[in-house]
Formats: structure tokens, C-alpha cells, sequence
């Protein structure tokens, strides 16, 4: 994707929306498959859910397609300026924002 910049090298709104549409992984321990497949799961629960900022229905969206996918036990946060500290098993995490919007998936 090419970005075009403004002679002052700062972003058009327009472009700006073009990256900020995309997930930005920030921490995943998953085997790449699965992480690859968890961000589209992610992506397409951000897309249908983020125009009414209903986060608790995209949560419990991919909560349940993360446990029919990969198993139960999956958890799921979204929402925006928050912490945390858990505990999960290995190889099942991933931390993505997507856009201002942080999103926490990970296996208890």
C-alpha cells in the first residue's frame, strides 16, 4: 500500500484511516497460523461491531469463535486505556490494537 505525505511529511486523514484500520500486533506468543487466523477472527468482529463502539458484543463474538475454533476456555477484552497482568497458558496470547482500541485475546 502506497501512502502519499504532505510536503510537511505528515499524514493525510485519509491515510491515517488506512493504517488505523488495520491491527497492529503489539505481544503474541501464538504459532503464526493460529495468530493469523485469531486477526482475521479479530478483524471481522472490529468491522462489524466498531461503528456502534458495542465492544462487549465483538468480545463475546470472538470468545465464542476462538472456543469452537481452537478449544474452550478462551478470554477476551476490548476497550480502550486499560492494564493488565494474567495468567494464561503458553502459546495462546495476543495483544492487538486495533486502531485506538486495545484488544486482549487469551487462553486460561
Amino acid at each position: 500500500m502506497a501512502i502519499s505525505a504532505k510536503t510537511d511529511d505528515t499524514l493525510s486523514d485519509a491515510d491515517l484511516k488506512k493504517l488505523m484500520s488495520k491491527p497492529l500486533i503489539k505481544h503474541s506468543d501464538m504459532p503464526s497460523e493460529m495468530g493469523n487466523e485469531t486477526v482475521e477472527i479479530l478483524t471481522m468482529a472490529m468491522d462489524k461491531f466498531l461503528a456502534t463502539k458495542n465492544y462487549e458484543a465483538a468480545s463475546q463474538f470472538i470468545k465464542t469463535t476462538l472456543d469452537k475454533k481452537f478449544g474452550a476456555t478462551w478470554q477476551c477484552v476490548i476497550g480502550e486505556g486499560f492494564g493488565f497482568e494474567i495468567t494464561c497458558q503458553k502459546k495462546f496470547l495476543l495483544y492487538v490494537y486495533y486502531g485506538p482500541t486495545g484488544i486482549l485475546c487469551y487462553k486460561c
